[in-house]
């Protein structure tokens, strides 16, 4: 028994001894990872980089021993062919993420091998049982066993390269160690505040700094975590005390002027960054965070002046460059053009062509025009009416911040066709927090045209909507709506009221690609005005449950897809329907937008039922 134990080990690794003793081992490639922070609980590892993702980058959990056998996860960005780039790449992430790192040189095969691509990767071989088996003082015979599903799985590796990995890589003087303790907290802290364990995540950020007092940037941090978690007061304390201290602490009055933007004294929050630009002209975090609260506050050209400064002095700014060219295609004149053919039951074709031109008016003011143009046709069956009718419809709409958080809506226009007559819009957004608006709008006398047989009794429709679209935490989005609707044919009689309410929850899973699921619920009634007067078939109940999922990918700066789909069960239908819808997106630089899709669903939900398929496309110009 006790020579069975003492071989088991040389049965189990004898593929990996002969490739040490009788494999020459070649040049091996060296590439230069930066590695941001180690750590032993695997859980700490993959959420931190769900974190890092989050953030733009593409991090991957490397599995390595420590010179007593201990596994380490260690998260790392990037593999570049010089360590000059891998140091460039390391400064732009602490510039950013305020963490530190280290450079490590690796072989390129041995890192490869210790990547993990999820939780379930199998473990690594442990080297400490290698370097036990080496150091067996007894010569090594082969023996014929059977073949274990553990020799079987194990691929020889080059241990020439493989000892100084494991043995200096994650080595007790490794210098990343002297940090690692802070930065683990800190990352944890992070991940805590991201899982929305708030209470926790802001607990763990005070005790580190009481732990490192001197550490002004963990300061800072903290206190832009209690702003972020609406915490002012105590925030605002904080910041009172820090700046008695040091008048001119650039991240103290840096988080100061943010507090005053978000509880809503605009001027201070500016005059505060503009202090810090007169102490330290040029100050590249002042001017970003005069950028990005000029934008939140609504002064879009001051935004964009700042923008423009700050890649001035950073041309590798990636954020500043995307809030730019974001703000530049929203403020810019654009015009667009959607075409659509939608096909349903009954050989019913409704061609359609939208075409909108928007343009900023003054500071505070934008217009739309808005030309649509609809063909409706069903040819005749038994006991179906036939509908041949084309409807244009122009419209003019302005919007106008009346202040940060609102902004008015009114809208007029004309459409002939099915009938005649002016339309009329009026409304607004507010912005209730920072993760959506709440919105409301009256629609007057719209033509009436998503029920083909509408059109031939001049069917208009007025309606009532309230709408709230948030998003938390970039995770979890919430739409809620419910709209009155009052139906009318011919001269202004009443036919039927319908009312809607609708609720979706999203939980959004990855962020590259961007992969969200949700739950719908939709539900609806509509009630005839005279039951002996019912020319219109409308669906009368609807209660709808929808399961759905979307991704979306971009291949390159130039090209995108986009697909949706998922699956409906009608309460007051036997059988569930399904529909499902890709989307390919072209861009050609800052100006050009192409689109083209298709969508499928097993159910057109009109009263007869059937399946519709829809052709889409989209062209989009910016001035």
């Amino acid at each position: 028994m006790v020579l069975a134990v003492a071989f088991l080990p040389l049965l189990i690794f004898p593929s990996l001894l002969r490739a040490e003793e009788g494999v020459e081992s070649p040049v091996a490639k060296k590439v230069w990872t930066v590695r941001i922070s180690t750590f032993s609980i695997p859980d700490n590892a993959w959420n931190f980089t769900s974190y890092l993702k989050e953030k733009g980058y593409n991090p991957k959990v490397v599995r390595l021993y420590d010179s007593k056998g201990r596994l380490w996860n260690a998260v790392q960005i990037g593999d570049y062919p010089t360590r000059s780039q891998a140091k460039a790449s390391g400064r732009s992430f602490k510039r950013k993420m305020k963490l530190d790192y280290v450079i490590k040189g690796m072989n390129a095969k041995f890192l490869e091998s210790r990547i993990a691509t999820s939780r379930k990767t199998p473990l690594p071989v442990n080297p400490t049982v290698i370097k036990a088996v080496r150091s067996a003082n007894r010569p090594i015979t082969p023996v014929k066993v059977g073949a274990t599903p553990v020799a079987e799985n194990i691929t020889p590796i080059n241990l020439e390269a493989g000892t100084e990995e494991f043995f200096y890589e994650i080595d007790q003087n490794d210098i990343l160690r002297a940090v690692s303790q802070r930065q683990r907290e800190i990352i944890l802290a992070r991940v805590m505040m991201r899982r929305g364990q708030v209470y926790d995540g802001l607990r763990l950020y005070e005790k580190l700094v009481k732990t490192y007092p001197k550490d002004m940037d963990l300061r800072e941090e903290y206190i832009s975590t209690l702003i972020d978690n609406e915490d002012y007061n105590i925030a605002d304390r904080l910041l009172q005390g820090w700046l008695d201290d040091d008048p001119i602490a650039g991240g103290a009055l840096r988080q100061s002027a943010r507090l005053k933007l978000l509880t809503g004294d605009y001027g201070q929050q500016q005059a505060s960054l503009n202090y810090i630009l007169r102490l330290r002209p040029g100050d590249t975090d002042a001017l970003s965070s005069s950028a990005y609260g000029r934008q939140e506050g609504g002064d879009w050209l001051g935004a964009i002046e700042n923008f423009s400064e700050l890649i001035d002095r950073e041309p590798n700014n990636v954020d500043a460059r995307r809030a730019l060219s974001g703000l530049l295609k929203q403020y810019r004149p654009r015009l667009s053009f959607v075409p659509r053919v939608y096909l349903q039951a009954n050989d019913t074709i409704t061609t359609s062509l939208s075409t909108n031109f928007s343009m900023q008016l003054d500071k505070v003011t934008r217009a739309d025009f808005v030309y649509d143009f609809a063909d409706i046709y069903r040819p005749e069956g038994e006991g179906i009416e036939k509908v041949d009718k084309t409807i244009n419809r122009a419209a003019f709409l302005l919007r106008r911040e009346l202040s940060r958080k609102f902004t008015g809506v009114v809208g007029v226009g004309a459409f002939e066709g099915s009938a005649e007559g002016f339309t009329g819009a009026l409304g607004f957004d507010w912005m209730v927090h920072k993760s959506g608006p709440l919105s409301f709008m009256f629609d007057y006398n719209n033509p009436w045209i998503d029920e083909p047989t509408a059109t031939n009794y001049k069917g208009r429709y007025n309606q009532v909507s309230l709408t709230y679209d948030g998003f938390y935490n970039d995770t979890w989005g919430l739409f809620m709506n419910g709209q009155v609707r009052q139906y009318v044919v011919d001269n202004d009689k009443l036919y039927g009221t319908k009312g809607i309410y609708n609720f979706i929850l999203t939980r959004k899973l990855l962020s590259e690609p961007e992969l969200y699921v949700s739950y719908s619920y939709y539900r609806s009634h509509f009630k005839y005005d005279d039951q002996n007067y019912t020319p219109i078939a409308v669906v009368q109940n609807e209660s709808i449950h929808t399961l759905s999922t979307s991704f979306s990918k971009w291949f390159c700066e130039t090209l995108g897809f986009q697909v949706a789909g998922g699956i409906r069960q009608d309460e007051f239908k036997g059988s569930p329907s399904y529909f499902a819808s890709p989307n390919l997106i072209l861009r050609l630089g800052e100006r050009w937008e192409f689109n083209a899709g298709y969508e499928y669903s097993s159910d057109s939900g009109l009263v007869g039922g059937g399946e519709s398929q829809l052709i889409t496309g989209g062209i989009q110009y910016v001035f």
